[in-house]
């Protein structure tokens, strides 16, 4: 028997929404009853999001950003609850050779890696508490191995790794369950082969959700994730 993953009167802020990954997730979480909270950087993003998820909450706000906690907590007050958050953060970065990169580079990738989630945790920790709900960091594999012409970009991902077991391990007791996704898989809107699908992928996601998994690092091969399986990590 399937399990059911019920989201309803649930909400749930999910993060770069206009990416493959996000889009998928957010998709997901209406399939199963919740509301979405999804924001974006620039005006034709939000606009975008606006068109496609009609009726939800659209922030034209950085997410990763200090000040995020001023527009969601408006948005919060507009929903009545969040009770999740899905981050996936940062885009695909494959500039060359390290040496070669102008200064700030790195700067620029760690702001959005490490530093937006620590803000994103920060800012939506009150109202996780109160739900007693979930915040998933997501990353991805790059920080594994080396990526041709990526190294500041595996050099930010293994400092979101560290950040990821540092909150792990400091929020095993809070109020909210926290814990690390790990993609290791190429995820796009449009069915092919070698890809899951978005929609897919999202629906996969949602036991870290409607489960109890807490204060664990879950890496996502392209297999669903079953709260049974979760329950023993």
């Amino acid at each position: 028997m399937a399990e059911s993953h019920d989201l309803t009167g649930r909400v749930v802020l999910v993060t770069g929404a206009t990416g493959h990954v996000g889009w998928g997730i957010a998709h997901a979480v209406l399939e199963a009853g919740g509301r979405v909270i999804l924001s974006s950087r620039s005006a034709d993003g939000a606009a975008t999001l606006r068109a496609e998820f009609d009726g939800q909450e659209v922030l034209e706000a950085d997410a990763s950003a200090p000040g995020f906690s001023a527009p969601l907590e408006e948005a919060v007050v507009r929903t009545g609850r969040l009770d999740h958050v899905v981050a996936p953060m940062g885009s695909w970065w494959q500039k060359g050779p390290t040496l070669e990169q102008p200064a700030g580079e790195l700067d620029a990738l760690l702001d959005t890696y490490v530093a937006g989630q620590l803000s994103l945790v920060r800012a939506s920790e009150p109202f996780l508490s109160d739900a007693g709900g979930s915040y998933t960091l997501i990353s991805g594999a790059a920080g594994e191995g080396s990526v041709p012409g990526g190294g500041l970009l595996v050099v930010a991902v293994r400092a979101q790794y560290a950040l990821a077991d540092v909150l792990r391990r400091e929020l095993e007791g809070a109020p909210f369950r926290f814990n690390e996704l790990r993609i290791a898989t190429r995820i796009e809107r449009e069915e092919r082969a070698g890809v899951v699908p978005s929609r897919t992928a999202g629906g996969h996601f949602l036991p870290l959700l409607t489960g109890e998994v807490r204060s664990e690092r879950i890496r996502y091969d392209g297999l669903p994730l079953t709260i049974t399986d979760l329950r023993r990590s």
